[in-house]
């Protein structure tokens, strides 16, 4: 709830910038008071921060946020609940498009609860809402019983990420010295291909969470999007440990770009994103360089290099708690096999499989040759 008071009283402070009385005019404008934050203020904040979504969703978002402004009246973001979120989405399938007259579609639906959901998950960092509470937009619209399963059409398509493309995609970066971040990426690159680490565990390390062992270094990861992620990395390759050295170097005399920089493996990279992330621009600077690159890249994406790492792991042979540990997944599931190496090449783990197979059966059936059946 500290939090919560320090973000109200900066949101309050940001949103009542301008309205103090006007004395030039002679006639004085009362500033406008905050009882609390509501559903139009944190809105409008939310989509003024918000650089990372293209102009054509922000206008959408803009749109589902004011709807849901009408429909309860403006009310304060601590009063939204699970009941007022399932009753606002009955009143949109009751409620005709203003465009066609005809019931919003499924996929506007599901827009409005991307954009509710997310909605949410910023006015929790913010601090506004009560951690503890469940998102009440999200899975607003689950099945009922009986009713069939959709379909999803878009094609799960993205796989492992080959050395070849890997290293096509490092001699884009290092051959072209305008990009912004070349350094930057060239280590991340570098840096995911060897630990199968998230984008984000890599460029928003600090130097006080590097440490040279000299025959390798370990990379503390103390925070992550599970418990489990939270953990070590080993950088054991010597051209790699060199690399990183180079970059820890530069790190400690290169002017951050923001105070919250200072001490970070890459000062210079800009926060982007509502959390303010190094990923959010270092990732996009990444994907414009594969989208560059000459062959067909459209099946893999930066998280490929972690399929690659999990995918290596079981072809190695690596027991499975041994592999959760180093990428940072739940003993409870495996999904190494069923998410991370589903589409990758596993031959030599099925082939080693089979041969065990075969030894432990004892090889082939005994059997007596077939005879010819007689004319």
């Amino acid at each position: 709830m500290t939090k919560r008071k320090e973000v109200l009283a900066q949101i309050v402070s940001e949103l009542s910038e301008g309205n103090l009385p006007e004395t030039a005019s002679g006639t004085g404008r009362v500033a406008r008071s905050f009882s609390g934050i509501t559903v139009r203020d944190t809105a409008h904040r939310w989509l003024g921060e918000a650089d990372g979504i293209k102009n054509s969703t922000k206008a959408r978002y803009r749109q589902h946020l004011e709807a849901l402004e009408t429909y309860t009246g403006n009310i304060e973001v601590t009063q939204i609940n699970r009941t007022l979120a399932l009753a606002f989405m009955d009143h949109l399938k009751r409620t005709p498009s203003e465009r066609t007259g005809q019931p919003l579609s499924a996929r506007s639906l599901q827009s409005y609860q991307c954009c509710l959901a997310s909605y949410w998950r910023v006015l929790d960092h913010w601090g506004l809402v009560d951690p503890d509470v469940r998102n009440p937009f999200s899975s607003l619209l689950r099945r009922v019983a009986g009713q069939k399963k959709k379909t999803d059409p878009r094609e799960k398509k993205l796989r492992p990420i080959t050395r070849e493309e890997a290293e096509s995609l490092l001699t884009y970066i290092a051959a072209n010295s305008a990009l912004k971040y070349q350094l930057e990426m060239f280590v991340t690159v570098r840096l995911l291909w060897v630990t199968g680490c998230r984008l984000n565990e890599i460029c928003g390390r600090y130097l006080s969470d590097i440490d040279d062992r000299g025959e390798y270094i370990c990379i503390n990861i103390p925070e992550s999007k599970t418990e489990a992620g939270k953990r070590s990395v080993m950088i054991v390759g010597d051209d790699d440990c060199a690399l990183l050295r180079k970059a820890m170097k530069k790190a400690a005399i290169v002017e951050p770009s923001c105070p919250e920089n200072e001490g970070r493996l890459f000062p210079r990279i800009n926060l982007g994103g509502y959390d303010k992330q190094p990923s959010h621009y270092l990732g996009k600077a990444l994907e414009k360089a594969r989208k560059n690159l000459e062959a067909d890249n459209s099946k893999w994406d930066m998280h490929s290099f972690r399929r690659t790492a999990v995918s290596a792991l079981v072809n190695a042979g690596v027991a499975r708690e041994a592999r959760n540990l180093a990428v940072g997944h739940s003993n409870k599931d495996d999904i190494g096999i069923s998410v991370y190496a589903k589409r990758a090449e596993l031959d030599d783990v099925i082939l080693s499989t089979f041969k065990a197979l075969y030894g432990e059966l004892g090889g082939s059936l005994v059997s007596p040759p077939v005879r010819p059946k007689a004319n």
